[in-house]
């Protein structure tokens, strides 16, 4: 049986014994999970990860591609990757473009499999069926730019098109395991995947580098049919988004600021309108702006390419500032000085760490300070104001080296530094997964989202608030956006939302596209193009939510006491969003009514005749809650 849209194997590698064992991918798996982290979330379920120490050898690390990696979809140079998060505990995932994908998956693999811990430092060389254990031993504590650009010399050019080899890496980071440390991707270009601490985990396992290269083809149901399909639109994406594509995600930081989106002074400030003006993505491209980056694939562009020639904060030519790092390591800092962010995000990139909960830990240490929580002594000397550009970037370097008591403290996220030192009143985060830079004060679809994803406070679990703004899903019912206040209407979008996000996240490809005219009809072509299969969309829509629940059912084993909610910040200080009147979701009532349209208990749990429509009623049955 020939498995359209797929390598058709799965390599896994045992890092304490040194070896690996190559796998026929199930196309039954292929055809309920598609791939990503969606087949990877089942596949943790089934082994019973959720049970594991995060940072020990028995947490099992996932790589994963999906059906239209590798292909003439745009955009699709993607890969996602999963396992038990160190930071939240839960079910842990993080998306990638870049270039490494598709090398993985022409070396022959849809997924990779990493079990166990090696004695010393290795990385992974795997070109085509060739798969090598080398030592990493001279790598060990170089930042991620320095061992990309090694990793490259040592493999060199290889396969029959003479191109070099990809490579992931972690930086000190994840050596020293900060808990939202990051795999890095393309050296000095600056992908990363990013949340929820997957870089702790490869660290855990003295994993420093994933180097691929593959030269293989794979079948394609129909390859003339998809051709024709993605030219059709091609045209269409690139004039749809031509805004990302001048300006970057940190274009829409002016408008972010004028709705009261993005993060100022830890969530707590409403408007940083000088920060809109010195941070945003038009000054990068009068200033620092040298070119753009296009991941794998990518007809768009977002990427961008700075350079900071001056002052204190003078460096090489790299990946400048997208809209998150920019709203959590300035506003969210009362930091203004772009070249100063610039600085933070290198740090990120180099040391290799997720720059929104760096930003955000950060920022709940600095409002620490200024109630008098935490003082210079606790600090090691470091005057911990807001707006102080030299001190930020000082304790960012130390956080991402666990340099002294207080980057010691930092590494550990803001769930814990609260823990430690006093403050949950006004730690914003969910499940121990910071906010990112979307308010759900602003966006009543991120407070149903941020509550219910399955790895905590996640704005790409859903894209409500993409959808309650600029964003149409007609096949869905959506034909224009939805008010980004409607109470009653949110539950339902959070929900289709979900559903779809799945598919991204297994199929492989970049939620920009969306901006970029990409409906669910694409996506529903171009699968079966693919893959032959002919699913109505709502067939594949279910798909979507099988993968959505079988995530959710693994953070529930994980910790089957933890609630769905926000942060008191987010419940209870309104926040001026640019309307009548100042604003708090009406969270109770959308929950209530988002667990009754998805079947769940008043708890938030899956029922029976869900598990058993979706085909989930033979894994084993979660935990049951004492609280």
């Amino acid at each position: 049986m020939t498995l359209y849209g797929y390598a058709g194997k799965i390599l896994e590698v045992d890092l304490a014994a040194r070896t690996h064992t190559v796998r026929d991918l199930d196309p039954d798996l292929a055809n309920r999970f598609i791939g990503g982290t969606g087949l990877g979330a089942y596949l943790l379920y089934q082994e019973g990860t959720y049970a594991v120490d995060p940072l020990g050898p028995d947490n099992t690390l996932i790589f994963g591609t999906g059906p239209f990696a590798g292909t003439s979809v745009p955009l699709s140079n993607r890969y996602g990757v999963c396992a038990r998060s160190p930071l939240t505990g839960v079910f842990g995932e993080s998306e990638c473009g870049g270039h490494w994908a598709n090398d993985l998956k022409r070396a022959g693999y849809d997924l990779l499999i990493v079990r166990g811990k090696a004695d010393r430092p290795v990385y992974l060389w795997i070109h085509d069926d060739e798969v090598e254990f080398r030592d990493a031993s001279h790598l060990w504590g170089k930042d991620t730019f320095e061992t990309h650009d090694q990793l490259r010399e040592e493999v060199g050019q290889v396969g029959r098109s003479g191109q070099e080899a990809r490579i992931i890496c972690i930086g000190p980071a994840g050596e020293r395991l900060v808990r939202y440390a990051a795999i890095m991707n393309d050296g000095a270009d600056g992908r990363a995947a990013g949340r929820t601490g997957m870089g702790a985990v490869m660290g855990s396992k003295n994993l420093k580098a994933i180097v691929v290269r593959g030269t293989k083809d794979f079948p394609i149901y129909d390859k003339a049919g998809l051709d024709k399909s993605v030219k059709g639109l091609a045209k269409d994406i690139v004039s749809t988004a031509k805004g990302f594509g001048k300006l970057g995600t940190a274009g829409g930081v002016p408008t972010h600021d004028k709705m009261g989106n993005w993060p100022v002074k830890n969530w707590a400030g409403d408007h940083f309108p000088q920060g809109a003006e010195n941070l945003s993505g038009a000054r990068m491209a009068e200033s620092i702006l040298t070119g753009r980056y296009y991941c794998g694939n990518c007809i768009i562009g977002c990427g961008r390419v700075v350079h900071v020639k001056e002052g204190p904060y003078a460096g090489i030519e790299q990946a400048g500032i997208e809209y998150e790092t920019m709203s959590l390591n300035g506003a969210n800092l009362l930091l203004d000085d772009l070249a100063a962010v610039q600085k933070l995000n290198e740090l990120c990139n180099r040391l290799g760490m997720d720059t929104i909960s760096a930003g955000a830990t950060l920022g709940f240490a600095l409002e620490a300070y200024e109630r008098g929580l935490i003082d210079k002594d606790d600090t090691d000397g470091i005057d911990l104001t807001w707006g102080n550009g030299p001190a930020l970037v000082e304790a960012m370097r130390r956080a991402g080296m666990r340099e002294g008591k207080f980057g010691n403290l930092l590494a550990e996220g803001t769930r814990r530094v609260a823990a430690a030192i006093g403050g949950v009143e006004f730690a914003v985060h969910v499940r121990g997964l910071d906010a990112p830079a979307h308010d759900p004060r602003a966006y009543y679809a991120n407070a149903v989202a941020y509550a219910t994803s399955a790895r905590g406070a996640c704005h790409l679990s859903s894209f409500g608030h993409v959808f309650q703004r600029v964003v149409s899903l007609p096949e869905l019912g959506y034909p224009e956006p939805v008010n980004r206040l409607d109470a009653e209407r949110t539950p339902q979008l959070v929900l289709d939302g979900q559903n779809l996000m799945g598919l991204y996240d297994s199929l492989k490809i970049c939620k920009f596209t969306l901006f970029g005219g990409v409906k669910p009809r694409h996506l529903h072509e171009w699968y079966n193009l693919i893959t032959g299969r002919n699913l109505t969309l709502e067939q594949l829509l279910e798909i979507g939510e099988r993968i959505f629940t079988v995530k959710r059912m693994y953070t529930l084993a994980a910790a089957p006491d933890e609630p769905d909610t926000l942060p008191r910040r987010f419940l209870e200080l309104p926040r001026d969003i640019g309307m009548e009147s100042r604003s708090v979701p009406p969270f109770e009532p959308m929950l209530k009514r988002y667990y009754e349209l998805r079947g769940w208990t008043e708890h938030g749990r899956p029922k029976p005749e869900v598990l058993r429509r979706l085909g989930l009623d033979t894994l084993a049955p979660l935990p049951v809650a004492t609280a």
